[in-house]
């Protein structure tokens, strides 16, 4: 009996010193990087709903929390982008004064990341939403740098092109091309060579859809014209999977800049031009 009363003691003392001996070690929580799709709740998908509800903090600019109130009841949300996102355009800047801004704002994404980084090691789950599929342009990878993979998790959204096509009610692979090109404006010019992709790309029957082009329109379709018939198709789809703001203007390069003229939005549109726009949805045998 005093020996079983003294090993007691001995494992009570063990206990108390070490730490973790005896206790349940705390499982990390996980970041999830959340795609909500376009619009709201009806496009996104059950994961992203779950996520929602099981996480614990939830990362999230304003605009697009507001169709998703009802789930983020009771929830700690913040919004992380005023403070680490420059409110000022980059390419605007001087090279010096724009290479200080990314250093400092880089600093304090670092710092925010550090913080997230405890949360996690608390067992704390987060998720980062964002809209359309957060794979294609998102600046979510800029604030997630640091983050280890094995941390991490993506939930895909319905993505902006495929919003863009349902609205077209045609398939981005038809027409038969044999390929699909996702690029924005300021990537399809080239820093040396503004055409070499425009020049090079017009051998091939393609799709080419651009992200952010809007602004670029003019001299996206005065370039394609150079090394493309006038009656190439082109469509611009604004608010693409927006129910009550879509918008599909169907045209050529001879006229899409003509029709879209009475339309002033310059961020929220795809533009896709390309065969798939009028051909074959799909050939039998293919």
């Amino acid at each position: 009996m005093r020996l079983l009363v003294k090993l007691s003691a001995v494992l009570f003392w063990i206990m108390l010193v070490l730490p973790g001996v005896g206790t349940a070690a705390t499982t990390p929580g996980k970041f999830y990087l959340v795609g909500l799709g376009p619009a709201g709740p009806e496009h996104a998908t059950l994961k992203a709903l779950e996520t929602i509800k099981k996480a614990d903090l939830i990362l999230c600019h304003p605009e697009l929390a507001e169709p998703f109130q009802a789930y983020l009841q009771g929830k700690k949300v913040m919004d992380p982008w005023p403070d680490l996102w420059p409110e000022q355009g980059l390419r605007q800047l001087p090279p010096a004064a724009r290479q200080a801004l990314v250093a400092e704002k880089n600093r304090q994404r670092d710092a925010f990341i550090k913080q997230m980084q405890a949360r996690l090691q608390r067992g704390e789950n987060i998720a980062l939403l964002t809209g359309g599929d957060p794979t294609v342009y998102s600046r979510c990878f800029w604030l997630m740098e640091g983050l280890d993979d094995n941390s991490v998790e993506i939930i895909p959204g319905l993505g902006a092109v495929t919003a863009a096509m349902a609205a077209l009610k045609r398939p981005s692979t038809g027409g038969q091309a044999r390929f699909v090109l996702l690029t924005a404006a300021n990537s399809f010019f080239g820093p040396n060579d503004p055409e070499d992709l425009a020049r090079d790309l017009a051998r091939y029957n393609s799709t080419l859809v651009f992200y952010m082009g809007l602004r670029h329109l003019d001299r996206l379709i005065t370039t394609l014209q150079k090394y493309h018939p006038g009656d190439l198709p082109v469509a611009v789809v604004y608010y693409a999977g927006y129910p009550e703001k879509e918008k599909v203007i169907r045209g050529t390069l001879n006229d899409i800049q003509t029709k879209v003229k009475a339309y002033q939005e310059q961020w929220w549109g795809m533009i896709i031009v390309g065969r798939c726009l009028t051909g074959s949805g799909f050939t039998l045998g293919e």
